[in-house]
């Protein structure tokens, strides 16, 4: 069961393309902020514990957006969702350039746009995109649609980081600007690349709208009521001790191979049919979050894992890495912009590896094989590295590692979720998940104005290591139903208009 990565590629429509340009240009962008972002506000004066609370509510504000947006996406619209969000990040980014001292002016354009104070993807983009690529996108082709997306992500974010360092440093040696303007004018990139972001996303087709069904979907849902809740049934085996029974009749479909197409005329409207899970519309109106019962269910499962690492993840994101190495070792920006430039490079060659092993592996398995290690590494660099060598190595093979769990979560993320439900539960575990780490930047400002910002990579290396104890008791015996599902051959529907 090998990757078929070039066919992928090669069956890939325009708008799951455009989407993976998008996530290259939008990373580039939030790249270039995470070099310059915690740098400037220092440059401005301002306090480390003022920079960890800027952070946590910029974090806030960027989950309330996300909810909003999320939440509603099915009545605003997922292509006016992308576009609201590139419109914001081109309004923050104009006031972080405009050369405003005020930290509270600052403090507004951050919480009520889209920035990146981590690094990371942030606002509504990512939410949107995976549930867009689920959408779109066979679970058979899932892994290597989700690992290009990630690889892109990557690339684009080592670009950022690179284009940063580089751009400050040369307009500081050669130019002769302080660090402050340069920092500032960075912010100018910021805003160039948003337009071209707003400008990409009216191309979108309407097949990237909730109410378009896909053909391979519906074809699914011919049988979905045959399956048996695979939850369910993982718990079961876990009680008993024994791999996971679940009864499932082969789909009629699964032995089709021809090229899958769609008409104008094509019905957007019918009964729900999730890929591992079937569910009602009564169903969903009687419960709380107004999800289907069994998606409400795995959402709070997924909560506590995903929470307990965005937390630790909160007490050193990537701002937090650059600012203590420069305060320890003192290198150059473009040495900063060289080292993490290599590894957000290191990240995107891990994407394509990473889908493999959660084919070969099994999502869940593959991710825990690879977390660990991860949490330790990022736990030794202030344990062991004393000098700039040490810590930048140990911190590739923590980024080299980090990654493999990306496309394996989305792939349990959208089997598990019924369809219809998968933007909200997206939605929510995104918001979650950035609350949790909104959380922590507060301390961590506390702790660095105190000199003690080494513990944080002992906080978050644990907290990694603790989420995915949790993740794999959780959902032990998940790997054999979701490949079960990947064995149904779909090819991928394309955007004719």
């Amino acid at each position: 069961m090998g990757v078929h990565l070039l066919t992928t590629i090669r069956q890939s429509s325009r708008d799951i393309r455009l989407l993976w340009f998008s996530v290259f240009a939008r990373m580039i962008a939030f790249g270039l902020t995470n070099q310059v972002l915690t740098l400037y506000l220092k440059s401005l004066g301002i306090q480390e514990s003022k920079i960890g609370v800027f952070m946590s509510l910029t974090m806030i504000g960027d989950s309330v957006l996300s909810y909003l947006l999320t939440w509603n996406a099915n009545s605003i619209g997922t292509r006016r969702v992308m576009r609201i969000g590139s419109f914001l990040m081109f309004a923050c980014g104009s006031v972080f350039a405009s050369g405003t001292k005020n930290f509270h002016l600052l403090l507004v354009a951050a919480v009520f746009g889209v920035i990146s104070p981590s690094g990371g993807d942030t606002g509504p983009f990512k939410t949107i995109e995976e549930s867009v690529l689920a959408k779109l996108t066979p679970l058979n082709h899932r892994p290597e649609v989700y690992a290009v997306h990630g690889t892109l992500a990557a690339v684009g974010s080592s670009c950022g980081n690179l284009l940063g360092g580089f751009f400050v440093q040369e307009l500081v040696s050669n130019r002769g600007l302080s660090y402050c303007d340069a920092y500032r004018y960075s912010f100018y990139i910021f805003c160039t690349i948003s337009l071209i972001k707003y400008v990409t996303m009216l191309f979108m087709s309407r097949k990237c709208e909730p109410s378009y069904i896909p053909r391979f979907e519906r074809l699914d849902g011919l049988s979905s009521h045959q399956n048996t809740d695979c939850v369910s049934s993982c718990s079961t085996a876990k009680a008993s001790g024994r791999s996971t029974p679940v009864e499932r009749t082969a789909l009629s479909s699964s032995s089709s191979s021809s090229n899958i197409t769609d008409q104008e005329d094509t019905p957007l409207l019918h009964e729900e049919t999730p890929l591992l899970h079937n569910s009602s519309s009564s169903q969903q109106e009687n419960t709380l979050t107004g999800l289907s019962p069994k998606s409400q269910f795995i959402l709070i499962r997924l909560l506590i894992p995903f929470m307990t690492d965005s937390l630790g993840f909160g007490f050193m994101p990537s701002a937090w890495v650059v600012y203590y190495f420069n305060m320890r070792y003192a290198p150059t920006a473009a040495i900063l912009g060289i080292i993490f430039g290599t590894t957000d490079l290191i990240v995107s060659l891990s994407a394509i590896p990473s889908a493999w092993m959660s084919k070969i592996w099994g999502p869940l398995r593959s991710t825990i094989l690879t977390q660990i290690p991860c949490g330790l590494f990022f736990m030794a660099i202030p344990i062991i590295g004393k000098a700039l060598p040490v810590a930048t190595t140990l911190y590739l093979l923590n980024q080299a590692t980090t990654a493999f769990d990306v496309v394996p979560r989305q792939i349990i993320l959208t089997s598990l979720i019924a369809s219809n439900d998968l933007p909200k539960v997206l939605g929510t575990v995104n918001i979650a998940k950035q609350i949790a780490r909104s959380i922590s930047p507060c301390f961590t400002g506390i702790l660095a104005e105190h000199g003690f910002l080494w513990t944080c990579f002992l906080i978050s290396g644990f907290l990694l290591i603790l989420a995915n104890i949790i993740l794999g008791t959780t959902f032990y015996g998940i790997d054999s139903v979701i490949a079960e599902k990947e064995s149904t051959e779909h090819q991928i529907e394309q955007s004719h208009e």
